[in-house]
């Protein structure tokens, strides 16, 4: 059976809330790095980057890391 095959079956709610809470949690670390680059830089930040740079952050954890977090691999329950 090919991973693929193997990964294409159904989906737990646990696991896709796990997909997406990882995702978002990188989004929202990438975003507080770069709002403070932006800040030490500047001095200041709007309120339109704020919500800019969270956005697509955001969106681009969910859409990278959150597959990551969803193809993980369960250990197996009884290793002798």
């Amino acid at each position: 059976m090919s991973a693929f095959a193997r990964t294409s079956s159904a989906i737990d709610v646990a696991t896709l809330v796990r997909g997406i809470a990882a995702g978002f949690a990188w989004g929202v670390t990438v975003a507080a790095a770069l709002l403070a680059l932006a800040f030490h830089q500047w001095g200041t930040i709007c309120l339109a980057q704020i919500v800019d740079t969270m956005g697509l952050s955001i969106a681009a954890g969910i859409l990278t890391i959150g597959p990551l977090a969803l193809l993980r691999r369960r250990a197996q329950a009884s290793v002798q």
